[in-house]
């Protein structure tokens, strides 16, 4: 596969035929591997990375589909060429301390992503289970993050941003919705009981219901300029929802010039309005509204405020 000028090509080396593969490097990574599929078994990590690219990545979030593209590029330049039955668990933790130096994270995301293609391989018959390098990794140790987002954080950068990135942070805060379900609401998503929700990376369906701040948020962003009138509630000048790529340049080029003009301190993320909604609401709420299974994900990694104890009581004298 080969790029020019902005798109990705695939070579047939007989005929020197070139495939037009499209500009989007995840959509074409995807072409790629359907070009390139075998029948028989995977006998490389190559050939599992290709296999799973193939039928299990375009299955999930399409968030989730491009961080696995990007995460098996990373894994393919250390274990492409290396056949399945000859990865150990000592080559796992190697390449985890040595990623591991620059990127704990990364480094664990790129295992817990082998780690699933293994037992993907287990099903499709190319290894057993006792040859699964993966089973039982210890991975690094992760901090989850903790950054809270004040009130008057909020406001000042919310003032400063404009009305585009003003309306979003308030529909993204009261709904606590994730930005990509944000950026594909549409206007036939808002019903008469609620903004109906269908999660992109669940599944999961949900109504938020209507109060008078949500309606005033959703009208907001509804009488935003359209140069073409779109189908969603938030979209570019051609009517279609921005990309996450788009989106987050937009926000970054705010919050730079929010921390330059001292409009903010600290910079916080896009994310971190879905943990304050958590944080300023009561658990029972928080659960709900982020639509999670059970409480320990929220209080793992979203309800961020300090927990609020009184003291003990003085021992009196006699």
């Amino acid at each position: 596969m080969y790029p020019r000028s902005g798109t990705y090509y695939f070579v047939e080396y007989v005929t020197n035929k070139w495939i037009n593969l499209g500009r989007d490097y995840v959509a074409a990574m995807t072409k790629y591997a359907s070009l390139t599929a075998e029948d028989g078994p995977c006998a490389t990590v190559g050939d599992l990375i290709d296999r799973y690219l193939r039928e299990v990545a375009p299955q999930k979030a399409p968030r989730t589909y491009r961080d696995n593209v990007i995460e098996s590029k990373n894994l393919r330049k250390v274990f492409g060429e290396t056949l399945v039955a000859d990865v150990t668990t000592r080559h796992i933790y190697k390449y985890l301390d040595e990623r591991g130096k620059r990127a704990k994270v990364r480094a664990n995301r790129e295992i817990a992503l082998l780690t699933h293609m293994f037992k993907k391989a287990e099903r499709w018959g190319d290894i057993s289970h006792s040859d699964n390098p993966c089973v039982r990794i210890e991975k690094h140790k992760e901090k989850p993050r903790d950054r809270y987002i004040s009130d008057a954080e909020y406001l000042a950068f919310r003032r400063h941003a404009g009305p585009f990135i003003a309306a979003y942070m308030d529909v993204k805060y009261l709904t606590a919705l994730r930005q990509a379900d944000v950026l594909k609401l549409r206007l036939s998503d808002l019903k008469e009981d609620g903004i109906h929700v269908v999660a992109g990376k669940t599944g999961k369906k949900s109504i938020i219901q209507w109060d008078n701040d949500l309606r005033a948020a959703i009208e907001a962003a509804r009488r935003l300029p359209r140069p073409v009138r779109g189908m969603y509630v938030f979209c570019n000048r051609l009517g279609q929802p921005y990309t996450g790529g788009g989106f987050r340049s937009m926000w970054q080029r705010r919050m730079k010039s929010a921390l330059e003009n001292g409009i903010l301190k600290e910079r916080f993320t896009e994310q971190d309005l879905r943990a304050k909604a958590a944080s300023d609401i009561d658990r029972e709420h928080a659960i709900d509204l982020l639509a999670h299974s059970d409480g320990k994900l929220t209080d793992r990694v979203y309800r961020r405020r300090p927990h609020i104890v009184l003291p003990a009581k003085k021992v009196l004298e006699e």
